[in-house]
């Protein structure tokens, strides 16, 4: 599965505390509902996912229990978070949006409490959906992929046309399973959307190798590769052995071995910086100086065409006409605004920039031409503890916490819908020793 580190050591069979089982489709109505205060006995569980829980599934788990409202708060594990993981993996390979798996998760947290049950407790119905024996045999009915399959399968017969994307969410759950107590599914509607919209970026995240540039305060180049899914160091930090020879106020990342760097002074001097290997340590051409000018705070290159940079909250847009350019290959000098009084800078696609201000607001833009954009807020506060702001592609994000050389990590599945909602914190890269004074990401190296 992509997104998710190495998988813990999992039991075969775990008995679990069950929280409010529900009864399960085609049950006997006349049998009393079972409410949470009055269950004080364990049921036997199988793993949801063969490969057992993840540290990513027991982070998550911690994070669901302060963020969900009702039935499940404080209950969620690494292991129910393994069994929601399998449900919505089935969901999202097969074709389906989010919403479809928040019905599927609305129902599994009625039914089970978002657990695999191997015994038949209610009649003879088993596993995460209570599906009864006329649903499959005992071993598909436990396999979660199988049972969300079967569920979902049910769910379009009985929602023709793409209906059920419509129908509230309860409404659905309830035409599927055909409960004795309908009222329960609406509920939990709230919470299985949160757990959702947690759990799917593990599952359609990104892949790919950021490479990142750095520059140590004492002028060193450094090299670093992530493994855009994990968020884990590929190699590095690599250093070089000499110093740029001067102190570079801003930086951006053109491709795997031409950087562009302006000189902190008045002059505003533009270098162009050739790596020739990062292999053990950064060893690179001297600096080739391009033009004077150039005054910008901030630069960022959109993996396309477009280097942007900002000077005293002005924002230009210069045209690349070469993989390593002189000056005659950056033309097209273009004034596209004032009052970009960004903190920081990176670019996430063709014509997309992406910056934080100091009173922490994330913002996004659509850059069209001169006085021409789409503003997007993003996030309205916490992000002015970044001092840099990198981004290789693939709605991968990164940013640098100078207080503690921190680097943390960040997916927004859709980078450019203009939404914060589907934006999601993905742990720390490292919780120290990122001590540069500026980062660049290699741009367009991870989908």
């Amino acid at each position: 599965m992509k997104g998710l580190p190495a998988r813990a050591a999992v039991a075969a069979t775990a008995v679990i505390a069950l929280i409010g089982l529900s009864h399960p489709a085609m049950a006997d109505p006349t049998d009393p509902p079972m409410e949470a205060s009055d269950i004080t006995a364990a049921y036997a569980t199988v793993a949801c996912d063969p490969g057992g829980t993840t540290s990513t599934d027991a982070a998550l788990a911690t994070q669901l229990n302060s963020a969900l409202d009702d039935k499940m708060r404080g209950y969620m594990t690494a292991y129910r978070v393994s069994c929601a993981r399998m449900v919505i993996k089935a969901v999202h390979d097969r074709g389906l949006p989010r919403r479809a798996a928040a019905i599927a998760i609305a129902t599994t947290i009625v039914e089970s409490s978002i657990q695999n049950i191997s015994e038949e407790v209610d009649h003879d119905s088993l596993g995460l959906f209570q599906q009864r024996a006329s649903w499959g045999s005992r071993t598909q009915r436990l396999n979660p992929t199988w049972a969300t399959n079967a569920f979902l399968d049910k769910m379009l017969r009985v929602y023709p046309n793409g209906s059920w994307q419509t129908a509230p969410i309860g409404e659905v759950c309830q035409a599927v399973q055909v409960s004795a107590y309908p009222d329960r599914y609406e509920v939990e509607a709230s919470d299985a959307q949160i757990i959702v919209n947690a759990i799917w970026p593990y599952i359609d995240g990104p892949n790919g190798v950021a490479s990142v540039y750095g520059v140590l305060s004492n002028g060193l180049l450094t090299y670093t590769s992530i493994d855009a899914a994990t968020g884990k160091r590929t190699s590095g930090a690599e250093v070089s052995a000499v110093s740029l020879g001067f102190k570079p106020k801003a930086i951006a990342t053109l491709n795997h071995n031409t950087l562009l760097v302006t000189e902190d002074g008045t002059g505003g001097r533009l270098y162009r910086v050739d790596v020739i290997t990062v292999r053990d340590t950064v060893i690179f051409e001297k600096p080739v100086f391009l033009g004077t000018g150039w005054t910008h705070d901030l630069l960022a290159y959109d993996g396309s065409s477009y280097l942007f940079g900002i000077a005293d909250g002005a924002l230009r847009r210069y045209k690349l006409t070469a993989d390593k350019p002189a000056l005659a290959d950056i033309t097209g000098n273009t004034l596209i605004g004032n009052g970009f009084t960004l903190k920081t800078l990176t670019a996430t696609g063709p014509s997309w920039i992406l910056g934080t201000t100091s009173a922490g607001a994330l913002i996004s833009y659509k850059i069209n031409g001169a006085e021409s954009w789409q503003r997007y807020q993003l996030r309205d506060t916490t992000w002015q503890v970044f001092d840099q702001l990198l981004s290789p592609g693939g709605g991968v994000y990164y940013g640098h916490r100078n207080a503690e050389g921190s680097v943390h990590r960040y997916f927004d599945e859709n980078p450019h819908d203009g939404q914060g909602d589907d934006l999601t914190g993905q742990g720390v890269v490292d919780a120290e020793g990122w001590t540069q004074v500026l980062l660049s990401a290699n741009p367009d190296t991870v989908t």
